[in-house]
């Protein structure tokens, strides 16, 4: 079988498989997908394409349960509650005030672990949308569509770091697998375009600046505008011997 033959022959499960992911990746980018996700590949043993398709698999089960938005923003009351929560059980257990203020820090970073998929999708599309609309008005929609690459691959790219740190430690392994993956992702696709822009106005206004300075002209007697160097006040500039002592004790007419 040719080379060709093959491509053709994977082509429909390949295709199959992009839309499963497609579908797939609300969930895991604005939604809880990340902690579903991360909870299944703790429970399986094996690999990591095993607990991979795990994941994957529970990641698309999220779809038979109710709408996506309630899904997305089910967990924001957990920022608020989870606190309360764990320092009420800190109190019962006995511990006092610190105690209790460190369980519900911890509390906290739980209930924040598991919105960090939609918070930090929520604010990475906050920057990055007047980035695209700057590169798609200013250099036309090819480039805005490269940009709208770019904020898609970060989110994804840190969907997936959310999903393994889940699987790692849920909650605070939840907010720093979203920022690695954002991060790793980042340095693959480069920077943006605002961010680019913003480098080379810096980069020109720095060259003015330069190109401006070394055209300030020559003020007399001090040529290398030294504010600390000193002139004579009285030199004689029509005399060239008018600070020249010995020339100034010779009589010319006895050399005559």
């Amino acid at each position: 079988m040719s080379v060709i033959s093959r491509i053709v022959s994977y082509a429909p499960k390949a295709l199959g498989y992009g839309k499963r992911i497609v579908k797939a990746a609300p969930d895991a980018i604005f939604g809880t997908g990340a902690e579903v996700a991360g909870s299944a590949m703790r429970a399986t043993k094996g690999g990591a394409a095993t607990k991979a398709k795990a994941g994957f698999k529970a990641l698309e089960g999220m779809q038979k349960s109710g709408s996506f938005w309630s899904r997305a923003t089910g967990n924001l009351g957990l920022i608020k509650s989870m606190p309360a929560k764990y320092a009420r059980a800190a109190k019962i257990s006995g511990k006092g005030f610190f105690g209790q203020a460190a369980a519900g820090v911890k509390g906290l970073f739980k209930g924040l672990g598991k919105n960090m998929p939609f918070l930090a999708a929520a604010s990475t599309l906050l920057f990055e949308l007047p980035n695209i609309w700057s590169a798609t008005k200013e250099q036309g929609i090819g480039q805005g569509v490269k940009e709208v690459g770019k904020a898609g691959a970060r989110l994804a790219g840190g969907a997936t770091g959310a999903a393994i740190g889940s699987a790692i430690c849920p909650g605070i392994g939840t907010m720093v697998g979203w920022f690695v993956g954002d991060w790793l992702t980042g340095k693959v696709v480069g920077k943006s375009y605002s961010e680019k822009k913003a480098e080379a106005e810096e980069a020109l206004a720095q060259a003015q600046a330069m190109q401006q300075q070394a055209q300030i002209p020559f003020q007399g007697g001090n040529p290398y505008n030294n504010p600390y160097a000193m002139t004579n006040p009285t030199y004689d500039y029509n005399n060239p011997y008018a600070n020249d002592i010995m020339m100034q004790n010779i009589n010319f007419n006895q050399l005559a």
